[in-house]
């Protein structure tokens, strides 16, 4: 069952004194039920741009869409009031910086309680006044289910003493207990699908293992969908199901996890694959892709990654096509125009440069200068 269904996103951001910037441009996502789909791609790829406008959590912004529906209802066609219903009650998410998104001036587990009593099923008011009394004046009671739940909550996440740990305000915790917390607070309303926007990041490598453990077994015991936002293809390859690649604001492959550890199709894929460590040479040099993702106001037409691609050539600035790798597997890339395997995509990881070369393609991939115009 497809949970989140998304077709030809676009978000762009009005400035008043100079250019629109268009932030994500034509982006096709869905995510099945119970999976954990790896969103990945460079930073300033449109990852986290994308993963706030499925919560509308984007002010100011310019959103449009073909198609933005969860168990096919469109969001973008709710109430603000409704909106309101859906994040939590359907739709959890953990923010990449836990320190900022918890409130310091309140107990873990009065943040959790909070959400249960808005999102979760107990009986308990959760009204304006009745929330600004616990705040400020009796806390929540320690036998009121909210309280309970959001305990048992801590608990589900694997954090040890969790009656101990409630107690405690952000500060005192580590940043792998507060990961946990996020992700014990998007569950307080028993949401469908959680978005985990880099939940990770800055954390060390035996924490960071253990966290994604605990989304991994969230996703198998509770039948939670978790759409996991990173740019790291060692966690995409440990965790997720299916992964979509993401460059410049735009999607240049999409498929399950094998299919694209396996078979890389795109040569922006290709590139990420052979810059993660345990691919570099024996001298122990890796393989780079050259230059930088360009600045939103400033990509090029067609590819956003012709600029740096060693087998661009002309029809690179044309509209990206969509070519079928696999059962579920797409690349957009004009190297399959003529539908035939272009070849593997040859990198250069001695001077980083690409050496403009694809093994075994036709003459329609010999590469040229591209440029805008």
């Amino acid at each position: 069952m497809t949970l989140l269904d998304i077709e030809d996103l676009a978000v762009t951001f009005p400035v008043e004194d100079g250019p629109d910037v268009p932030a994500v441009d034509g982006v096709d996502l869905q995510v099945e039920a119970g999976e954990i789909h790896g969103l990945v791609g460079e930073s300033g790829s449109g990852k986290s741009v994308t993963a706030r406008s499925i919560m509308r959590l984007l002010d100011g912004a310019e959103v449009t869409a073909d198609r933005f529906a969860y168990r096919g209802e469109d969001l973008y066609a709710k109430s603000e009031a409704e909106m309101r219903a859906v994040r939590g009650d359907d739709i959890g998410m953990v923010f990449q910086d836990s320190l900022s998104a918890l409130n310091p001036v309140m107990t873990v587990g009065e943040q959790i309680a909070e959400v249960v009593r808005h999102h979760g099923d107990v009986d308990e008011s959760a009204g304006l006044l009745s929330e600004l009394r616990r705040k400020y004046v009796t806390g929540t009671r320690k036998t009121a289910s909210s309280w309970r739940r959001a305990v048992d909550l801590l608990e589900t996440v694997g954090i040890p003493d969790p009656e101990e740990v409630a107690t405690s305000y952000p500060h005192q915790l580590s940043g792998g207990q507060r990961q946990r917390v996020m992700i014990a607070s998007a569950l307080g309303g028993d949401p469908s699908l959680i978005v985990a926007d880099e939940p990770t990041t800055a954390l060390d490598v035996t924490v960071e293992a253990s966290i994604l453990d605990e989304l991994r077994r969230l996703c198998d015991e509770f039948d939670v969908a978790i759409l996991l936002i990173t740019h790291d293809l060692g966690v995409v390859a440990e965790t997720c199901d299916r992964v979509t690649v993401m460059y410049s604001g735009s999607v240049m492959e999409h498929g399950r996890t094998d299919q694209l550890f396996e078979n890389p199709a795109h040569p922006y894929t290709k590139g990420l694959l052979r810059s993660i460590p345990e691919q570099a040479p024996p001298d122990g040099e890796l393989t780079t892709i050259p230059g930088s993702a360009p600045e939103p106001t400033e990509r090029p037409t067609g590819c956003p990654f012709r600029d740096r691609c060693p087998a661009a050539f002309d029809a690179c600035a044309d509209p990206l096509p969509e070519h079928v790798v696999d059962d579920g597997h797409v690349a957009r890339c004009h190297l399959y125009t003529e539908g035939d395997d272009p070849g593997e995509v040859a990198w250069d990881a001695r001077d980083g440069e690409t050496n403009g070369t694809v093994d075994g393609a036709t003459d329609r991939t010999t590469p040229t200068e591209v440029t805008d115009g």
